[in-house]
Formats: C-alpha cells, structure tokens, sequence
C-alpha cells in the first residue's frame, strides 16, 4: 500500500497532475491480523475496519457505521457464513437506488 500510495504522490509532484484518479481498496492480513486500507489519488494511504468508495458510497458507508458500536467492536465478529452473506445481500440492497434495479428482494 505505501509503495502505491508512494508511486501517486511522486508522480502528483513531479507533473503537477493526477494520472492515477482512482482510489482503491485494499486488503491485506499479517501476524496482527486483517487490515483494510484505502489509497487515494494524492498518495494519501488510510487504514480502515471498515470503508466503502465510488458511486452511493456515503449510504454504504452509514450503513457500515451501524454494524459498530462506540467502542468500534464490529457485531459481526463471530458470525457464520450464512448470515454474513446475508448482512452483504442486504447491504448491497440499502445502497442502492431501488430494489427494482437489483432485483434483490427482502
């Protein structure tokens, strides 16, 4: 992530422009464990628990908001399989326009 972030902000400097103009998600896991960063087109890096980009990303990311309480414990933790699926189906349905351009229903 700092080699990307890096390889943006030189080239920001250096030309006094943006090629990159896109930012991205990443995911990466060490011996601290999973972390998720963002990379913004001015070579700014930010780590996350949680962060949504792109079109509709503000509803997204008020949806994430809700899955943490105040002292940033994700309540999903120890969930299975099914019902993480079933928190992404429906989080995919909150965040977009209308149930009728997805086809996802309740």
């Amino acid at each position: 992530v700092l080699k990307m972030a890096d390889k943006s902000q030189k080239t920001t400097i250096r030309y006094g422009r943006r090629p990159y103009g896109v930012g991205m998600l990443v995911i990466g896991y060490d011996k601290t464990g999973a972390h998720l960063y963002e990379t913004c087109p001015s070579g700014n890096y930010f780590d996350y628990k949680a962060m949504a980009i792109g079109a509709r990303s503000q509803s997204a990311k008020t949806f994430l908001e809700r899955l943490f309480d105040d002292d940033g414990l994700y309540e999903l933790q120890e969930a299975g399989k099914e019902e993480l699926i079933k928190r992404v189906l429906f989080a995919l349905r909150e965040t977009l326009a209308s149930g009728n351009e997805t086809g996802l229903t309740a």
